[in-house]
């Protein structure tokens, strides 16, 4: 099975939870609705935005204070809050489809209610990694030079092991009952035991994202083009872009879903009745 295939039939597979449960799309729309509003009302008020483009422009000679970290950890914060939270909605469905049940859309709400303790406290944990890698960040500008591309690489490095490292940490926080830090060596655990050298093997539905956003933007372009400038042009433009976050939807969905998956099927050795065995092995060759 080739890696095209294999991500198509994975595509596939997920695409059958999410067709026995359509409301679970909502919860990324809420979730970025959420974050918008969020933002606004932290950065606006606080001028922290204008801060950053005056940093911008004076690079190195901006020098940031408690008050603008302060402000900034808790934009990530409350970011990081209503992410995981409806994250943990979307694998409460998943995990109640996998199980033969059918999780209405406020059952899954008020089942991340119950859990927003763990959630507030995970928050905090990925709030205060994130404020480091920003607090790099900036450090970075102020050496300039060799210094600034030695710091921003050592930033992306380990930001990118934060991510992978705690690739199962939202299924986990959802199937186990265990602390924020317990979860991140759960999802380690996980990770080490099935992932391994096939870590690369998770970017299918990415793959199949992106040539769908390609799709999208190529109509769209292509539609411009052919209908008259004026009302219908904006019309085109408009039906693009909603298409566009059609797409965000979906696969924003559907990668929780196929992790949700994973961790099932690494964790317990039992594959969820609507994947193929074979697809889940194929994708999780686990060492020797």
């Amino acid at each position: 099975m080739n890696a095209i295939s294999r991500s198509w039939n994975i595509t596939k597979l997920t695409f059958t939870v999410i067709g026995q449960d359509k409301e679970m799309l909502l919860f990324p729309f809420f979730a970025s609705i959420a974050s918008i509003l969020y933002v606004a009302a932290i950065l606006v008020p606080s001028g922290l935005l204008q801060a950053l483009s005056e940093s911008d422009a004076a690079g190195a000679e901006a020098v940031w204070g408690v008050t603008e970290y302060t402000i900034l950890f808790v934009v990530y914060l409350g970011l990081s809050f209503i992410a995981t939270f409806f994250n943990v909605c979307v694998v409460y469905t998943t995990k109640t489809r996998f199980e033969g049940g059918d999780a209405t859309f406020m059952d899954s709400i008020r089942f991340g209610m119950s859990k927003t303790v763990i959630i507030f406290q995970w928050s905090l944990l990925a709030a205060t990694i994130g404020l480091l890698l920003a607090m790099l960040e900036r450090f970075a500008l102020r050496l300039g030079g060799i210094g600034k591309i030695v710091v921003n690489l050592i930033r992306s490095v380990l930001g990118l092991a934060w991510s992978v490292l705690t690739l199962f940490v939202v299924p986990v926080l959802v199937y186990e009952n265990v602390s924020p830090l317990e979860a991140v060596r759960r999802s380690k655990d996980i990770l080490k035991k099935t992932w391994g050298e096939s870590l690369g093997r998770a970017f299918g539905l990415g793959l199949i994202q992106f040539v769908c956003i390609l799709a999208v933007i190529g109509v769209t372009l292509g539609l411009g083009i052919l209908v008259p400038q004026g009302p219908g042009g904006l019309v085109v433009m408009a039906l693009g872009a909603i298409c566009l976050l059609g797409v965000f939807l979906v696969f924003n969905v559907a990668n929780t879903i196929f992790n949700t998956a994973l961790y099932v099927y690494a964790s317990t050795g039992k594959e969820p009745a609507v994947f193929d065995a074979e697809v889940l092995v194929n994708a999780f060759e686990a060492k020797g």
